[in-house]
């Protein structure tokens, strides 16, 4: 399919962007983004990748082609910095068409206001660089942790669904919510698409996320009585939803999540693993005492409710407009795990 106008005379969302990308991603030592970069590499239609963070390269992307990925160490929370990386020699003739950003010091060790600095000015800098320089699509990668939980909450949770305001929220949380906002406020710039995806909890080998690291605890507490519904995503699956979104047009608010629904003992006993049930009122305490004896690295306090009451994204607006569009990308097409899981 090809880049197409609906009668407002901006593209129409689903049809591919036309051209070869050009693309910024900002976070590539997460997990997920060393795997998303191995795959935009192994497709012809991306013609370079710049990755930046802070410090050195992955070790898994130190043997990528050097005709077509560079990568630099920056800090994307100061905005000259910021600036000389859309200036590179390298990328003058030809700018980026799209910037992803995933940077984020989402983990609640060590958390401080260095990291409350870092999320917030790197979020700002780097979308108002990218309108700067006309980038035809940015994206933030967000979370599902916005959203506020409680034993009225929906069935299936919507884009539109009341977000978690509370002033007592974690600050890491209350860093998200700023990060959207920043994007949100700049969705209707002409000329650029800008995306907010939410992804449910994401399983997969070393991804930083609530859920994949209370699966990985020693054991895993959970409340006595209560067994939330969840539909978590896993690593390569959003690494595919990003490329579709990368790919393909379309702008706004997205949730992202697995195909499976079910209680959060479901999947536990999938992979053999027994949690140990206590109080709710102490899982807190325990949580705490596991991570001081280095059994877990899950922090019960980022999101105090994930365990009690149901959260489950209703992604249909994403599937509509992006995997059911998914065979107008042919680089997935070339990819060797099979349909989408």
């Amino acid at each position: 399919m090809t880049d197409a106008a609906n009668s407002a005379g901006e593209p129409t969302p689903g049809t591919l962007r036309p051209g070869k990308r050009r693309i910024f991603l900002a976070g590539a030592r997460r997990r997920v983004a060393v795997h998303l970069i191995e795959r935009l590499l192994a497709d012809p239609e991306v013609e370079a990748v710049l990755a930046v963070d802070r410090g050195a390269c992955p070790p898994a992307l130190l043997g990528c082609d050097p005709e077509r990925f560079v990568y630099a160490s920056a800090d994307l929370s100061r905005r000259r910095q910021v600036d000389n990386l859309f200036l590179l020699d390298r990328f003058r003739q030809q700018p980026f068409d799209t910037v992803l950003h995933l940077a984020f010091a989402g983990n609640p060790h060590g958390y401080n206001f260095k990291s409350h600095e870092f999320n917030v000015n790197a979020a700002q800098h780097v979308l108002q660089a990218a309108l700067r320089h006309g980038v035809g699509k940015y994206i933030f990668l967000s979370s599902d942790a916005v959203y506020k939980l409680g034993p009225r909450g929906d069935y299936k949770v919507r884009e539109d669904a009341e977000l978690n305001l509370d002033p007592d929220a974690h600050p890491i949380l209350r860093d998200t919510l700023d990060a959207e906002f920043i994007c949100r406020a700049r969705m209707d710039e002409p000329g650029s698409e800008v995306m907010v995806l939410r992804p449910s909890g994401v399983f997969g080998g070393g991804v930083i996320s609530g859920m994949n690291l209370l699966f990985e605890s020693n054991p895993p507490v959970l409340p006595v009585g209560f067994d939330p519904m969840i539909n978590p995503t896993t690593k390569e699956r959003l690494a595919r939803d990003l490329m579709l979104a990368i790919f393909l047009h379309g702008k706004g608010v997205y949730n992202m999540a697995g195909t499976t629904v079910g209680p959060l003992s479901k999947f536990l006993a999938e992979r053999g693993i027994k949690p140990l049930r206590v109080p709710g009122p102490a899982l807190k305490l325990i949580n705490r005492a596991q991570r001081i004896l280095g059994m877990t690295r899950y922090h019960a306090g980022f999101h105090p409710r994930r365990l009690f009451y149901s959260l489950v994204l209703d992604d249909a607006k994403f599937e509509r407009v992006f995997r059911a569009n998914a065979h107008h990308v042919r680089g997935l097409a070339r990819t060797s795990d099979g349909p989408m899981p």
